[in-house]
C-alpha cells in the first residue's frame, strides 16, 4: 500500500448499544488511526431471535438505527458480537460483496465464513480451522492513553499524600455462573494485606456493580492482615462517572490486584502496563475465565495473587485493539486499496 496515493475507505464502527460490545468496536476503529463513520445499533425484542432466524438482515433492529444503514455503502466494517454481525452481513449482501467485514468475537460457527476478519479471543476454546480467523490473549476495550492522562490529571492530588507504592486493588464479583463468597472475598483481603506488608506501600480499592455487599468481606480479610486501606470506593449506581476512582488507579498506581471474573477488566488492567496480580482462587472462575487467566501469566502480562514468581523484567502491556487493526491493516486495507 503505497501511503502517497491511498485515499482511505469509508469505514463504518457498528456501535452496539451494549457498552462491553459497542466499546470493543469503537477501540478496534480507533486504533485503526483512519477516519470512521459511528453507526448506533440499538435492539428491539427480535434481536434476541436466533442467528438461524435472523440471518443477513436489520430485523433485530430498532426503525430508528434501520433508517441509519443505508447506501452508499462503506467500504470496511468493523463489527462485534451476533448481533452486530447479522447487521455486517447485511451491509455487504447489499453492497453486492463489495465491502470488506471485521468482525470481533464469534458470531456463530455457521456464520464466519461471511467475514473476511473473525477475531476471537483464546480463551472462547476450539474453533473450526478457518483462514479469515485470528486470535488474541483477552479482549480489545475503550480505555486509550489519552483517557489514562486525563485520570492521571484528575486523581493525582487525592492520592498525591500515599506512601509509594501506590497498590490498586480492582473488585469484580460474581457471575452467572460462579459466586463470589465472603470466604473468597476474606481470602482476597488476607492475600492483599499480606503483598502491601511485602512492598510498604498503600492500598487503593475500588468496587464494581458485581461487587456488593462481598467489599465489607474484603476489608474484614484486610483486617485480618492488620492493613487498613488509604482509600475505598463503594460502587453505587447513582454516582457521576467523575466519582469512579477506576481510571485513576490503573493510570497511578504501581502495581495492582485484580479478581479474575472478568475479561474486560483483566484486559484493561493489563494493558496498564504495571505488574498485575490476579486473583483466581479455586472455584471462583468458570473454565473460559480460567483459560484467560491462565494465558495471561503464561505470557507474562499478569500473575497470580500469592503465587511464587521469579524475578523478571519489567511487565509486557496488553494491546488487544491494536493487534486486531494491524491485522485489519495488513489482510484487508491493501485488498480496498487494490494493491
Amino acid at each position: 500500500m503505497n501511503d502517497e496515493t491511498f485515499i482511505p475507505p469509508v469505514i463504518w464502527a457498528l456501535i452496539d448499544e451494549r457498552p462491553g460490545t459497542g466499546n470493543q468496536t469503537l477501540a478496534v476503529a480507533k486504533s485503526l488511526g483512519l477516519p470512521f463513520e459511528e453507526k448506533k445499533l440499538h435492539w428491539t425484542h427480535f434481536a434476541e431471535l436466533p442467528n438461524l432466524l435472523i440471518g443477513a438482515s436489520l430485523r433485530g433492529l430498532s426503525e430508528s438505527s434501520k433508517s441509519e444503514i443505508k447506501s452508499p455503502w462503506p467500504d470496511l466494517i468493523i463489527a462485534a458480537g451476533r448481533r452486530s454481525g447479522s447487521v455486517a452481513r447485511y451491509i455487504k449482501k447489499q453492497s453486492l460483496d463489495d465491502c470488506c467485514l471485521a468482525q470481533i468475537m464469534n458470531p456463530g460457527d455457521s456464520m464466519i465464513r461471511d467475514f473476511d476478519l473473525v477475531a476471537v479471543p483464546n480463551h472462547d476454546g476450539v474453533l473450526n480451522d478457518n483462514p479469515n480467523i485470528i486470535r488474541t490473549t483477552g479482549a480489545p476495550h475503550g480505555i486509550e492513553n489519552g483517557s489514562l492522562s486525563e485520570a492521571r490529571v484528575r486523581w493525582h492530588a487525592k492520592f498525591a499524600d500515599f506512601k509509594a507504592p501506590l497498590i490498586g486493588l480492582v473488585l469484580g464479583g460474581a457471575t452467572k455462573r460462579r459466586p463470589f463468597t465472603a470466604e473468597m472475598a476474606q481470602q482476597l483481603g488476607r492475600q492483599s494485606g499480606d503483598l502491601i506488608k511485602q512492598l510498604g506501600g498503600s492500598l487503593l480499592v475500588t468496587s464494581s456493580p458485581r461487587t456488593g455487599n462481598t467489599l465489607d468481606a474484603v476489608l474484614s480479610g484486610l483486617a485480618d492482615a492488620n492493613v487498613e486501606p488509604e482509600f475505598v470506593y463503594r460502587w453505587s449506581p447513582s454516582d457521576p462517572e467523575s466519582k469512579n476512582p477506576y481510571l485513576g488507579i490503573l493510570s497511578l498506581a504501581d502495581q495492582i490486584i485484580v479478581t479474575g471474573d472478568s475479561t474486560s477488566m483483566c484486559s484493561e488492567v493489563c494493558a496498564s502496563g504495571k505488574p498485575v496480580h490476579i486473583f483466581a482462587p479455586e472455584g471462583f472462575l468458570g473454565d473460559k475465565h480460567r483459560r484467560l487467566v491462565e494465558e495471561l501469566c503464561e505470557k507474562g502480562y499478569a500473575n497470580l495473587l500469592a503465587a511464587e514468581t521469579s524475578e523478571s523484567g519489567p511487565p509486557l502491556q496488553l494491546d488487544v485493539a491494536g493487534q486486531i487493526a494491524d491485522k485489519i491493516k495488513t489482510r484487508l486495507l491493501p485488498e480496498l486499496d487494490g494493491s
